[in-house]
């Protein structure tokens, strides 16, 4: 539980970071962006204030740069825009530099593939307006900028997700720890608490006996000694349930693990469970049971299914079923115990796996359990690396579905 929480955290961590660089990496990016068309403005305004002395009106009124374009050889190599005259309807009457698109326009243009930024003004001459003096210049720089920095942004990801999910993953590590420590003594007062609770309870047990000869020999009731006994057995199942759980969860207990025959186990639990059902009227059936060797720990996975075996059988009524099925899906053994029996509501499907709880009150009056022994089964699927699943319909059945990896 832990290390899934840990590396829940890890992920956490390294979700966050990496919305955050994006956000970041996007702010940036625009900036720069804007940044660049502010430059490529500027450019243009100094290009129109150089330019503009040099356009000459004719005696036809039209504005022309001829002299400038023949004094100007080097213009392109210098800055590289496009200068072009229109007169006062639109219409282009020159163009010098490189290729650019004969509109009239002020901001962004694009045609053909060609993307530009343009900038215009008025010729004029006294309160006469002659035409306009435009220049353009490509923002295909400007747009490889801008690409090559969203690129980078992108590529950047994978290895910023992977360095903060390494050091997520140690500072979760660090940050569980005193939780790790609290989660070990706990399981540890709860083994002590209930290999303690064993010596007051055989005492009691031991005691129950020997009031029990007395009071047979004087021929006294012995209803209160069974109210005792059934409260002692009680209470000596709870603890062994403890010690139980404390053992199969402390992640530094060595259980080992083994070479199996899943059948055998099966074949061994539903033996000792055959006299209940004789005397509850319940018939118990084998289904399809294979002879498969898996990896596991035999004590645990028969205390597993003896636990869901009980929990089917406490909960059906006479002459229901409970049957049991194994079969293999890919690479992992499916355990299915399923009963005729009360049902369980929705609402209690998630919750029944925790411990001391207790569903609806027509399961309490049947169950005389602690409520641990789903919490066991769990721990035990856990223990495997497995997983348990619950379908379940009121007044028709329960399925639990136990998946181990082979």
């Amino acid at each position: 539980m832990l290390d899934k929480m840990r590396i829940k955290l890890a992920l956490y961590f390294m979700c966050l970071v990496l919305v955050l660089h994006f956000i970041g990496a996007a702010l940036s990016i625009t900036l720069f962006h804007i940044s660049l068309e502010k430059n490529t403005e500027t450019l243009l305004t100094d290009l129109l204030a150089e330019v503009r002395p040099s356009i000459q009106i004719t005696k036809n009124h039209i504005p022309t740069l001829i002299t400038w374009a023949t004094n100007a050889d080097d213009r392109e190599l210098k800055h590289g825009a496009t200068i072009q005259v229109f007169d006062t309807k639109g219409n282009i009457l020159e163009n010098y530099g490189p290729e650019g698109i004969n509109k009239l326009a002020n901001g962004k243009l694009s045609q053909n593939r060609i993307s530009i930024q343009s900038r215009h003004e008025k010729i004029n001459q006294g309160n006469h307006t002659f035409g306009y003096l435009q220049i353009q210049t490509s923002t295909e720089q400007n747009d490889t900028s801008t690409q090559h920095a969203i690129y980078a942004a992108l590529l950047a990801a994978p290895f910023i997700g992977a360095l903060v999910s390494i050091v997520g993953y140690m500072f979760a590590g660090i940050a569980i720890e005193p939780v790790n420590k609290t989660m070990q003594l706990l399981r540890r007062f709860v083994a002590d608490a209930g290999h303690e609770l064993n010596t007051p309870i055989a005492i009691i047990e031991a005691s129950i006996e020997t009031l029990q000869e007395v009071l047979r020999e004087h021929k006294i009731s012995e209803d209160l000694t069974e109210v005792i006994s059934k409260a002692s057995a009680r209470m000596n199942e709870l603890a062994s349930d403890l010690v139980f759980l404390a053992r199969v969860e402390d992640p530094i207990s060595h259980y080992p693990m083994s070479s199996i025959n899943i059948k055998e186990i099966v074949d061994e639990v539903a033996t000792n469970f055959r006299p209940l059902a004789k005397i509850k009227n319940i018939e118990l059936c084998l289904e399809q049971i294979p002879n498969l060797e898996i990896q596991g720990n035999a004590e645990f996975l028969k205390r597993m299914l003896s636990n869901l075996i009980s929990n089917a059988m406490r909960f059906t009524d006479a002459d229901g079923t409970v049957s049991i099925n194994i079969f293999v899906d890919g690479k992992r053994l499916h355990i299915q115990v399923k009963d005729t029996g009360i049902g369980i509501t929705s609402d209690n499907i998630e919750k029944i796996f925790d411990r001391f709880y207790r569903a609806d009150n027509a399961r309490n009056r049947a169950s005389g359990g602690a409520g641990l022994g789903l919490s066991i089964v769990k721990a035990v699927v856990e223990a495997h690396k497995g997983n348990i699943s619950v379908t379940s319909t009121i007044a028709k059945g329960s399925t639990f579905t136990v998946a181990i990896p082979l």
